[in-house]
C-alpha cells in the first residue's frame, strides 16, 4: 500500500522537520521515496501534486497545521465529493472542553471541531479537538489529521497505524518510533564522544526498554543503582536532584533522570506530568511533558521517551556552543591582553630611546637630570634634599682627610685604640 503525505502550513513550526523525519521512518515501508512525505504553505500551493498522488498512491494523508484544519476539511469535501457533517457527540465534548479553556463558550469555534465525512472513520482524542477521520473514495483513502506535534503523534501511534492495519493488512510498526528516537540519540553521542548516566526511578525501566532498539546503546547509557527518596522535596527539585547524583556517582559528565508521571487530580483521568531533567557539571535544563486527555500511561510514557531523546541531544548540542563561545571569547580575551602588554612594551622602548638620544645630545648625566627635574618639579627647593646623602666622603673630603691623617692629628674625633691603651699604662 502506498501512502502519500501532504503536511500542510506545518513548516512554521519548529518541530516540523523532527515530525518528518518520523513519518518518513515510521512508514517507511509505504513509501516510493522522500517526496512522498512533502511540506506545502496551503492547499493551493499542493494542487498539481495532489492530483499526481490520486493517480498513483493508495491512500492520502493530509495533516493541517490547526490554523488551516477547518478549511482544509471544506477543501477536501469539495475536492473528493463528499459532504460534511456535524456529529453532536464530538460537538457536546468540544464544547466542553472549550469552556475550560476559554472565558466564554465559542460555540462557532466549536462546531468546526465537530464537522466530519459521514460513515467515517474518526481520530479524536477525549477533548473532542481538532477530529481527524478516514473515508473511502472509489478505491483510495482519504485521511485528514491535525498538526499539533503531540497531538498528531498520539493519533497516529494510538489510532491510525492500528486502523491501516486492521482495514488493509499492512505491518506498519509504531515501534519504529523507537528505532529512530533511539538511532538519533546514539548518533549524538558517538559524535560527541559522550557517555550519560540515567538516574535510579520507575521511569527509567521504560526509558531503558524504549532506546534497546538500538543495541549499540548499551555502550554509551548506564543505568545508576542509587536511589533516592524525593521525601518533602517538589518533583522539579527532586527530578534535577537526582539527575546529578546520578552524574557524579557512575562519573558521567551528564546525568539524566525522567519522574514517573503524576496525576493533577484524583482521577485517572485528569491530565498527567512528567519531568525530564539533563544535567552538566554547571546546570540542570528541565523540560515538563503533558498527557491529552484519555492518553493511556504506555502510549504518553513512550511520547516522553522520544521526547528525552531529543531532549538530551538538544543539550548536548547547546552545551557545546556555550563551551564553543566561551573559548572563543577567552582567546579574544587573551589576544586583546597581549596586544595591550605589546603597546605598553613598546612605549616604553619609545620612552627609553627618546631620553637616551636626548641625554646624549645634550651631554647630560643622569644625575644632572634628576637635578634639573626636581627643580622643575619643586622650583621653591627640593624638600627631599639631604635625605639620601651618601654617608662615604666625597673626593676632597677624603683627600683632606688624609694629610691630618699624615700630620697625626685624630680626624675621627674620638680617641684611638693604641691612644687608649698608652692612656691606660701611664695612669698605671
Amino acid at each position: 500500500m502506498k501512502i502519500r503525505f501532504f503536511l500542510l502550513g506545518t513548516e512554521k513550526h519548529s518541530s516540523s522537520e523532527r515530525f518528518t523525519a518520523e513519518l518518513k521512518e515510521v512508514f517507511s515501508d509505504n513509501l516510493s521515496d522522500n517526496g512522498d512525505v512533502a511540506s506545502y504553505s496551503s492547499m493551493k500551493d499542493a494542487t498539481t501534486d495532489i492530483a499526481k498522488a490520486v493517480e498513483e498512491a493508495h491512500t492520502l494523508v493530509f495533516i493541517a497545521e490547526c490554523s488551516q484544519f477547518g478549511s482544509v476539511k471544506q477543501m477536501l469535501s469539495k475536492a473528493f465529493g463528499f459532504e460534511l457533517t456535524c456529529d453532536s457527540t464530538l460537538l457536546e465534548r468540544a464544547c466542553e472542553e472549550m469552556q475550560k479553556n476559554r472565558d466564554e463558550e465559542d460555540y462557532d469555534f466549536s462546531v468546526t471541531h465537530a464537522f466530519i465525512a459521514p460513515n467515517s472513520r474518526v481520530f479524536v482524542l477525549d477533548d473532542g479537538l481538532y477530529a481527524g477521520f478516514s473515508v473511502a473514495n472509489g478505491n483510495q483513502t482519504i485521511i485528514l489529521l491535525p498538526y499539533e506535534r503531540e497531538r498528531t503523534s498520539v493519533l497516529l501511534s494510538s489510532q491510525v497505524i492500528p486502523y491501516l492495519n486492521a482495514s488493509y493488512h499492512t505491518e506498519i510498526d509504531s515501534a519504529n518510533v523507537k528505532k529512530y528516537y533511539s538511532g538519533k540519540l546514539f548518533e549524538v553521542l558517538e559524535e560527541k564522544n559522550e557517555k550519560i548516566a540515567v538516574a535510579n526511578t520507575s521511569t527509567a525501566s521504560f526509558f531503558k526498554e524504549y532506546i534497546s532498539a538500538e543495541e549499540k546503546l548499551s555502550e554509551c547509557v548506564s543505568f545508576s543503582p542509587i536511589s533516592e527518596k524525593r521525601g518533602d522535596m517538589a518533583p522539579v527539585d527532586y527530578i534535577v536532584n537526582l539527575s546529578v547524583v546520578a552524574s557524579e556517582f557512575m562519573n558521567c559528565r551528564y546525568g539524566i533522570a525522567v519522574s514517573n508521571a503524576y496525576y493533577t487530580g484524583d482521577s485517572p483521568e485528569s491530565e498527567k506530568i512528567v519531568y525530564l531533567a539533563v544535567s552538566n557539571e554547571r546546570e540542570t535544563a528541565v523540560r515538563e511533558i503533558h498527557s491529552f486527555k484519555g492518553e493511556d500511561i504506555p502510549s504518553f510514557l513512550s511520547r516522553c521517551c522520544a521526547d528525552l531523546c531529543v531532549f538530551i541531544g538538544d543539550v548536548i548540542a547547546d552545551d557545546e556552543a556555550a563551551q564553543a563561545d566561551y573559548s572563543v571569547r577567552e582567546k579574544a580575551a587573551a589576544k586583546r591582553y597581549k596586544a595591550a602588554i605589546s603597546v605598553v612594551a613598546a612605549a616604553i622602548v619609545a620612552v627609553a630611546v627618546f631620553a637616551f638620544s636626548y641625554f646624549y645630545a645634550h651631554n647630560y648625566s643622569i644625575s644632572t637630570w634628576a637635578e634639573n627635574f626636581m627643580e622643575w618639579v619643586f622650583p621653591a627647593g627640593n624638600p627631599f634634599e639631604g635625605m639620601f646623602d651618601r654617608t662615604a666622603p666625597g673626593e676632597d673630603e677624603m683627600k683632606e682627610n688624609l694629610e691630618n691623617t699624615a700630620d697625626g692629628e685624630d680626624v675621627s674625633g674620638e680617641a684611638s685604640s693604641s691612644d687608649a691603651v698608652n692612656e691606660a699604662s701611664a695612669e698605671a
